[in-house]
């Protein structure tokens, strides 16, 4: 169709009936592989070849699909932590502090913590020495 049509129709087509199928449920195989992705990329980069030719001269107002695939993960993170909407109300997660421990830490389990008295105390006695 593309001697039917200019190049701003062919946008529009472009954009409504093929990039619309390309996007659909990105979030879900967005971290594909990029060989995968790249099957993708060659589609829009065909429909842009076209779209050039036709166009007289103007540049198609097209974003890349991996910036679109971006957008649309980074959007679905901010619905979710700032709970706006309520389709993704089974991923919203309870507020909580994670423990912080060190590898040394969860490895000995008989080093003595350094925020405990007995850890003080047990310094102290150190410091003082053995005979006082």
């Amino acid at each position: 169709m593309s001697w039917l049509i200019d190049g701003r129709g062919l946008e529009i087509l472009y954009k409504a009936q093929v990039r619309s199928s390309l996007e659909y449920a990105c979030l879900a195989w967005g971290g594909a592989a990029n060989k995968h992705l790249a099957l993708l990329d060659k589609v829009q980069a065909l429909a842009l070849r076209i779209i050039e030719n036709n166009n007289a001269g103007q540049e198609p107002h097209l974003t890349t699909l991996q910036h679109r695939r971006d957008v649309a993960g980074l959007t679905m993170v901010f619905k979710v932590l700032v709970k706006c909407v309520s389709h993704p109300q089974a991923l919203w997660q309870p507020y909580r502090l994670a423990p912080v421990t060190t590898l040394a830490v969860a490895l000995a389990p008989g080093v003595p913590n350094p925020q405990s008295t007995a850890y003080r105390i047990d310094k102290s006695e150190r410091a003082r020495g053995p005979h006082q």
